[in-house]
């Protein structure tokens, strides 16, 4: 991990999102470390050390320990009494389960946010959705996916060229303009929780998600935030809670006798 370098808030260059951390300082970790985990430089699974984390930032011990306790409340991060902190395995389930309570949260928002949204956000908006599309082109070509899924090999080959990583962070930096217009704190706090364990958990999937309805989901998204629409909104939502998080294969895996 590079040096930690801080504005005048004390807050991380780059942070992926505001933290409900209690200081600057563990605010810092906190977007550092969680930044770490979306980015793949800290695997699920991999041990954190506390004291060699702290070396790393050049903080203290204590606002990293706050920092960890912090992301394990969200499920990024989990910890056994003595014997490990690790960045947490997400399981299939439990990103399908997560998506379900993002979407009924995310329903709550746009209801609120709608007539609030500006021109100036419908373009970023626009901008973020080009760059979802710029990372998962390819794997909207029916064909190719049918070629791709009829032979693992090639497969693998090609999940590097999805780059997920870069697909979860432009799905979420779509979805997170609208949270920023929230003025529902609980709201906004239950929403940050919950997309970071999908971030995670999507990267880890045994199959693709369904790209093309995630790509026509944010379309129809961004012109009902164009239009005020909170009907429109709402039809984009529920097309989004219809796409299938993949679980059966790891799922059927997983039940072989041993």
């Amino acid at each position: 991990m590079s040096d930690v370098r801080t504005d005048d808030t004390g807050t991380a260059e780059g942070g992926v999102t505001e933290s409900f951390a209690s200081s600057p300082v563990v605010n810092l970790v906190f977007n550092r470390v969680l930044s770490a985990v979306h980015e793949g430089r800290f695997l699920p699974g991999q041990r954190i050390s506390d004291s060699e984390l702290a070396e790393q930032l050049g903080v203290s011990r204590t606002p990293v320990r706050e920092a960890l306790q912090r992301l394990r409340e969200i499920g990024i991060i989990e910890a056994s009494a003595s014997r490990y902190t690790r960045v947490a395995l997400v399981s299939p389930k439990q990103t399908a389960d997560a998506m379900v309570v993002w979407v009924a949260l995310y329903s709550a928002l746009v209801n609120e946010v709608i007539p609030l949204v500006t021109p100036e956000l419908v373009d970023e908006m626009r901008a973020d959705h080009a760059l979802f599309l710029g990372h998962v082109s390819w794997a909207l070509n029916p064909k190719r996916m049918e070629e791709l899924r009829a032979n693992p090999e090639l497969l693998r080959e090609h999940v590097t060229e999805l780059v997920p990583q870069k697909i979860a962070m432009a799905n979420a930096n779509f979805f997170n303009h609208l949270v920023g217009l929230s003025q529902n704190s609980s709201l906004v706090r239950g929403i940050h929780s919950v997309v970071h364990l999908i971030q995670l958990g999507s990267l880890y999937l045994p199959d693709y998600l369904d790209f093309r309805a995630l790509s026509e989901s944010q379309e129809l998204l961004i012109a009902a935030a164009r239009d005020h629409d909170r009907a429109a909104a709402q039809g984009a939502l529920r097309m989004l809670g219809l796409i299938t998080v993949p679980t059966a294969a790891l799922e059927a895996e997983a039940n072989e006798p041993k």
